[in-house]
């Protein structure tokens, strides 16, 4: 994977090089996307916005059985936040294979946030003849968001994502998903357990 890594990072280069040069040509250089194309991105923003419905409703529990119910606050957190205060919560749990599959769970979702908030908010073309996807905004602060710098007022701007290795990573997304929302249900059916466990009426 890391060799995929590095030669669509240089390829990426390349084309960015191109695109610099001609920069009218930017739309001649690009394709309508695929089906195949839409159905990748569209389930990179589906995975994800389950992995955030089940992070929430892990949240919520776990915080519910620690501390009572009024600790429920899940639906307050703004997208950025969420992963990471998920990892605050599964600090809280005891030693198990519950706490570090959490930890392992939220940080490899978290990586593939750019993906999901950039193929949700920005339009996309295939790049002629490359494993590659061009994505356009007119939108200031999602190019301030991606590019650390604000456009020139009426400014078309753009990004590169490389397709090599991308559905890897999507069936990563989906197993870390999948287990997230296995792990809500059984907080959930066992929620007796872990405010026993919490208040110390079990040993852990």
């Amino acid at each position: 994977m890391s060799n995929d890594f590095e030669t669509g990072l240089g390829k990426l280069e390349a084309i960015k090089t191109r695109l610099d040069a001609a920069p009218l040509d930017v739309l001649a250089e690009s394709s309508n996307v695929s089906p195949a194309d839409c159905e990748l991105m569209g389930r990179f923003i589906q995975q994800y916005c389950f992995a955030d419905l089940n992070a929430r409703r892990i949240i919520d529990l776990l915080q519910h059985a620690a501390l009572g119910e009024c600790a429920r606050n899940a639906g307050n957190l703004r997208d950025a936040q969420v992963f990471q205060k998920l990892r605050d919560v599964a600090s809280s749990l005891w030693a198990s294979d519950l706490k570090d599959g959490l930890f392992r769970a939220s940080e490899t979702i978290e990586m593939h946030r750019v993906h999901r908030h950039n193929f949700a908010h920005w339009a996309a073309r295939r790049v002629r003849g490359e494993d590659a996807l061009i994505l356009f905004t007119l939108n200031a602060t999602e190019a301030r968001r991606r590019t650390g710098s604000p456009p020139e007022s009426g400014e078309l701007v753009y990004a590169l994502v490389s397709t090599i290795g991308l559905r890897e990573e999507l069936d990563k997304l989906v197993g870390h998903t999948e287990y997230l929302a296995i792990s809500a249900a059984y907080i959930d059916q066992n929620f007796e357990l872990f405010s026993k466990k919490y208040a110390g009426d079990l040993a852990t």
